[in-house]
């Protein structure tokens, strides 16, 4: 596996500074990171594990699809990091605090398209149409695994597994492989839940202005419970006089907004290269002055903070120390744009954070079924964590049973916990660090 960390990461080093500052704050400091789970990645055990990974490594939020049962899935990871968080602080070295982790939690976000995205489909082929000599390509592409083969004429795509990356397209031989689009509706999301995402990001692109508003009328019972909204768009030569017009449909707004710029979609773990689209179309936003926070996505990796460091795009007058003695656990009213039309003025002339999709999820995403297994007795299964009667077991009392020492927290040098740690951290800490 190809690793790319920040120099010195190891397990653990930096978590105190990276869980002290609230998601706000980091916003308001340059220092956002944001994990990318993907829009139609619906794989339940998958998306537990890697939110309790990054939310233990630091990260300020965490994009999700809206689907109920991710967003379920997600909480249960953000729980099971506060958990371990607690765990770990018993340690004398590195520090850990769970009580930083309950009060500067992640922002959970979930992702909503006004049209058809990249972001939303599904691959689809009738593998009856496979020849039976055929190579397969489009399995051995698939970063997720979600095209399986059990015998000829017998396998296809496993939905859940399928974020819509389209590589297996691109590759099969004789192109019968599709993309299915779908629409992530406000209306389609369980109201009942609503109290426990606190984010969404809205995917939309030029031209787009009455699909948007549409989309936008449909949000407005949300909006009591966001503390965020964020707009992803792709470039276009028209960008900038649409998000303007975004602007104008968006006011007044009482939480910050984030301009996400969707460089190259789904593709930061192809190579350094890809980074290069979304930080072309950041410099473009930020030098366009508009209201708003931005934010690079799409191809993002770990070239990425060297890259924007070298083009002078991150806050370096920030030092470390300064950083981890930002205390602050509720909303500035500063952070609020109130988005006057009249006044465009940017916030910032840099980036205030970076959102990592593929990149992330493919640095640790090999060592996922590992610490399912270490961490099982603890945690109990990622879907099914009931006795037989279907009394929900807790963690805590489910733990008792079981020999604290052979638990991973405490030999994280040969834990695969420990190695996912080290993984997701030396990203996040790339820009917490910078």
């Amino acid at each position: 596996m190809n690793i790319e960390t920040s120099p010195g990461t190891a397990a653990g080093s930096g978590i105190a500074r990276s869980l002290s500052v609230s998601p706000c704050r980091s916003l308001q400091l340059g220092r956002w990171v944001k994990l990318i789970c993907g829009a139609s990645y619906q794989d339940m055990p998958a998306v537990r594990r890697l939110v309790m990974l990054y939310a233990l490594a630091g990260v300020d939020c965490i994009d999700v699809a809206a689907d109920g049962a991710v967003v379920a899935a997600a909480r249960r990871g953000l729980d099971d990091a506060v958990w371990i968080a607690g765990h770990l602080s018993d340690r004398k070295a590195p520090r850990w605090n769970n009580h930083s982790l309950r009060s500067h939690a992640p922002w959970l976000m979930v992702s909503l398209n006004d049209s058809e995205d990249p972001h939303f489909r599904k691959a689809y082929f009738d593998v009856g149409h496979c020849p039976s000599d055929c190579d397969r390509p489009c399995a051995s592409i698939c970063p997720t695994a979600a095209i399986q083969f059990q015998a000829v004429n017998c396998g296809g795509v496993v939905e859940n597994l399928c974020y819509g990356c389209g590589r297996c397209i691109a590759v099969c031989p004789i192109k019968t492989i599709e993309a299915r689009p779908h629409l992530a509706s406000p209306t389609a999301f369980p109201t009942t839940q609503l109290s426990q995402i606190d984010a969404v990001e809205i995917h939309t692109q030029t031209g787009h202005q009455s699909q948007f508003e549409q989309l936008w009328r449909q949000l407005q019972p949300w909006m009591p419970y966001l503390k965020l909204v964020s707009i992803s768009c792709p470039d276009h030569d028209q960008v900038v006089p649409y998000l303007r017009d975004l602007c104008t449909l968006m006011a007044p707004l009482g939480v910050p907004l984030i301009w996400q710029t969707d460089g190259r979609p789904m593709s930061g773990d192809l190579g350094k290269g890809t980074t290069h689209a979304a930080i072309r179309l950041a410099q473009k936003i930020l030098a366009a002055g508009l209201p708003g926070y931005v934010q690079p996505a799409g191809g993002t990796n770990g070239y990425t903070v060297s890259k924007l460091t070298e083009l002078g795009l991150i806050n370096n007058s920030l030092s470390a120390s300064h950083l981890s003695n930002c205390q602050s656990s509720e909303l500035p009213s500063s952070l609020a744009l109130r988005l006057d039309p009249e006044d465009l003025g940017s916030i910032h002339d840099r980036i205030a954070g970076i959102a990592y999709g593929s990149y992330a999820r493919s640095q640790v995403m090999p060592l996922l079924d590992a610490i399912d297994h270490e961490l099982q007795p603890w945690l109990g299964n990622a879907s099914l964590n009931q006795f037989p009667n279907g009394q929900w077991v807790s963690p805590r009392s489910q733990a008792a049973a079981f020999d604290a020492a052979d638990a991973p927290w405490r030999r994280l040098d040969e834990s695969a916990l420990g190695q996912g740690l080290a993984l997701s951290q030396g990203l996040v800490n790339q820009l917490k660090s910078a």
